[in-house]
């Protein structure tokens, strides 16, 4: 009865040692290393599918970037935006990809989101979000739609994509992780422009 116990054990160590460790590893981590590089600094040029994007920071199971697009045109506008010089990307734009694990702790999803940030001037920040929400409604991009308390003096932080999840089988599989956050970064591609065409008008 021993040797077959023993036998076993040297089998399956590994999923032993990971039932230890507290559960299924994630594969979000390899996958910001294969799409981002290791250890990149902030502001590192990527491409991701057809798109090139700016890596601003991450943490666990999120990670946050600019399109270049939108960094170039932030850029651009002369002096510091205060209150978000040390959030992330240091812009009061940001985007960001989180991944959820569900219940059963091996399937989940990956959520895309756009978010504007902390600016001290609160008329400021008001306006930003007014630039933008007044020019999806006008063109019809329904994806981007603030919440109703975005403008309370309180809020600090506000996102505004919606249908913006997409499916994950295996939160472990680092390939299926790597296809689909492509797959969820490709399909915003006309909100992303929208907001490049519109950071020019952003008020200070």
């Amino acid at each position: 009865m021993e040797n077959p116990i023993r036998r076993l054990y040297r089998d399956q160590k590994k999923t032993l040692d990971l039932i230890r460790r507290g559960g299924p590893v994630s594969g979000f981590e390899p996958t910001v290393r294969r799409l981002f590089g290791d250890k990149p600094n902030r502001g590192k040029t990527v491409r991701i599918g057809n798109r090139e994007f700016k890596y601003a920071g991450n943490a666990k199971n999120l990670v946050s970037f600019l399109p270049a697009r939108w960094a170039e045109e932030l850029a651009a506008r002369e002096g510091t935006w205060l209150g978000c010089e040390n959030w992330w990307a240091g812009y009061p734009l940001i985007v960001l990809m989180e991944m959820r694990v569900g219940d059963d702790g091996v399937a989940g999803f990956l959520r895309l989101s756009a978010e504007v940030g902390p600016v001290l001037d609160r008329e400021a920040r008001k306006g930003i979000i007014e630039v933008i929400r007044s020019a999806a409604a006008a063109k019809g991009v329904e994806r981007i739609q603030f919440q109703a308390d975005a403008f309370d003096e309180r809020r600090f932080y506000s996102r505004f994509l919606r249908n913006n999840s997409i499916a994950l089988n295996d939160t472990r599989d680092v390939n299926e992780l790597e296809r689909k956050f492509v797959e969820l970064v490709a399909s915003f591609e006309p909100e992303f422009e929208l907001v490049a065409s519109l950071v020019p008008l952003l008020p200070r």
